[in-house]
């Protein structure tokens, strides 16, 4: 998408997703995908060029109150279903596009 890599300037594939995993371990690998959210909330997830406060590994990104039906121009390695402690992934009908 955009201007990332080698990604095209629209969306050219598409894969509906269930979060899997949470911030310590597991969940689907997405490569680099942006999303498309059709039910908002929180999305736990995890950033690929990661976190710009160092924090290291497992590099989980949380991002609240998403509106339903929203395109999601953050490039996503993995939307996991928690970040391993408290916070869980609420957004539901989720589209990764390539």
């Amino acid at each position: 998408m955009g201007q990332y890599g080698n990604q095209p300037d629209f969306g050219t594939r598409a894969k509906e997703i269930q979060p899997t995993g949470d911030g310590n371990s597991g969940g689907e690998n997405l490569g680099s995908a942006a999303l498309y959210i059709g039910t908002g909330g929180t999305l736990v997830c995890n950033v690929i060029g990661g976190n710009s406060d160092g924090n290291p590994a497992p590099n989980t990104t949380v991002f609240k109150k998403i509106p339903d039906g929203t395109f999601f121009p953050v490039i996503v390695g993995n939307v996991w279903l928690n970040d391993g402690d408290t916070i869980s992934t609420t957004c539901t009908d989720i589209v990764a596009l390539y």
